[in-house]
């Protein structure tokens, strides 16, 4: 699993920075189309849902702390 930022519904809190604990988001840089700073996915292989059909447990703090329901997870490729 990777996680993504939907930029549509971000707002650039970045709570998620905040409360990684495998510091996979960085602050963003560019404007999105509505005029926030997107947080980018800067070290996806970092996440603790990469593992989780390891049995490893997900973290998914970033998920749940978002206000916004920014944050989702897909399948890698």
């Amino acid at each position: 699993m990777r996680p993504r930022i939907d930029p549509e519904y971000c707002k650039g809190c970045d709570l998620c920075v905040k409360v990684c604990p495998r510091k996979v988001y960085d602050r963003g840089e560019e404007l999105s189309d509505r005029g926030y700073v997107v947080p980018i996915v800067a070290r996806p292989q970092d996440c603790l849902n990469k593992g989780k059909e390891r049995g490893r447990l997900a973290c998914e703090r970033c998920m749940m702390t978002c206000p916004d329901r920014a944050i989702y997870y897909e399948e890698e490729e």
